[in-house]
């Protein structure tokens, strides 16, 4: 076996046979995992962080996303209750980083993911006094990440930057039923995430216009690096209007960036060269690069990025049933991922057909017998319950999409 994936050992797709998601699978597994997530978590103390990344959060965030399922909804008719329990918790562990002001806008390992997704869920429950105190926290970011550099590792990625942060901005813009924030607020986030890139770009000659680093790296991919950054450059109010301010130095970073995709569809780590090493993980490599392509393709409507978004995708085929586990951020259903949203750009059932191959494979004895037990095996992004939502919109593949990390 090679060290990091399982051999695909699935025959591709055959255009003679219609594709058809094996609903009572998914329903299945959702069912098994639900299970345990609430057999191993569902207590106070279960989780001191509370964020969405590893935390009571992510949970919330997973019951939500059934409760909005036609299909699934049915089944747990109590999803939105345990979403409710969950996010309880998680606020009360916001409290506790209240005065941090990084924490005030780290969305996936902070508290503005914490408040994002409470707000959503209060507003489900039909609370608006609760709903609009969690704005008002959340807002509180705006102030926080508005220095270009306000967190001393880096103030860009997604984890605990900008680009994090304007994740939960355009979702609950996208989710609640009225716009929360102006652009304007907006775009002062976007300008202080350019000029970051910019000077950093300067000072250290990146052959990239807009350059950023995290912890001393050069990081490349979507969770520790400038795909995501990009990404949500592009979903900026800048590229609603059809006249994108700085569109020479995105664009330019975005092709600089598009450069480096190797002849077997994946990219570097890091901008250091002599890193060889290839990750195909979300957070790491061509899985996490496809939501910054597709998002690119859609606005530019050039057709290397949908050249460049196939050959990730066919590699994501050949080596992305990850040993890691089942998990969105470096496993099974995250690499699944890839497919749906390449089904909902392309219309070829190819697409659909090898993400319903990567759900068969979760059921496989020698996956579950070898694959490895994440850190946080019920979480959302490591464990099990970002595998739900991977599930979730299995069920609705037109409407699919990686949690917080939105292309249409």
């Amino acid at each position: 076996m090679p060290s990091r994936y399982f051999p695909n050992k699935f025959p591709d797709f055959d255009a003679s046979v219609p594709v058809q998601v094996n609903v009572n699978r998914v329903c299945g597994l959702v069912d098994e995992y639900v299970g345990v997530i609430l057999a191993n978590t569902n207590n106070p103390n279960h989780d001191l962080r509370g964020d969405l990344y590893v935390g009571n959060a992510g949970i919330a965030y997973m019951f939500y996303r059934i409760h909005k399922s036609p299909v699934l909804r049915d089944k747990f008719p109590g999803a939105l209750a345990h979403a409710q329990k969950y996010i309880e918790r998680a606020r009360g562990n916001a409290r506790h980083f209240a005065k941090r002001s990084d924490e005030r806008c780290a969305f996936l390992c902070g508290n503005a993911g914490i408040y994002a997704v409470s707000a959503v869920i209060s507003q489900e429950l039909g609370d608006q006094g609760q709903c609009q105190k969690d704005l008002e926290c959340f807002s509180a970011g705006f102030g926080a990440c508005k220095p270009i550099n306000f967190n001393k590792y880096g103030s860009d990625e997604v984890l605990v930057g900008r680009a994090g942060f304007l994740s939960g901005v355009y979702w609950l813009q996208r989710t609640l039923p009225q716009s929360p924030f102006t652009a304007d607020q907006i775009l002062e986030i976007c300008e202080s995430m350019v000029q970051s890139g910019v000077q950093y770009s300067h000072r250290k000659r990146s052959l990239l216009p807009l350059m950023y680093e995290y912890h001393d790296s050069e990081y490349l991919g979507a969770a520790h690096g400038v795909c995501a950054i990009y990404h949500m450059l592009l979903n900026s109010p800048w590229f609603a209007d059809g006249s994108p301010k700085h569109l020479d130095l995105i664009k330019g970073s975005i092709d600089g960036f598009l450069a480096l995709q190797d002849a077997e569809g994946n990219f570097p780590i890091t901008m250091d060269s002599t890193r060889e090493k290839r990750l195909v993980h979300w957070c790491h490599g061509a899985p996490g690069a496809v939501y910054l392509l597709a998002k690119a393709y859609l606005v530019f409507r050039d057709e290397k990025y949908l050249n460049s978004l196939k050959l990730a995708a066919d590699l994501v085929w050949k080596k992305g049933l990850l040993l890691k586990g089942p998990g969105i951020c470096h496993g099974v259903a995250g690499n699944a991922y890839v497919f749906l949203l390449l089904h909902q750009i392309t219309k070829n059932p190819l697409y659909l057909y090898r993400a319903s191959k990567f759900m068969d494979f979760l059921c496989d004895p020698e996956f579950r017998i070898k694959a490895r037990i994440p850190d946080r095996p019920f979480s959302l992004y490591e464990g099990v319950a970002g595998t739900v939502c991977f599930l979730a919109d299995l069920l609705e593949p037109e409407k699919a999409a990686f949690p917080f990390m939105e292309v249409y």
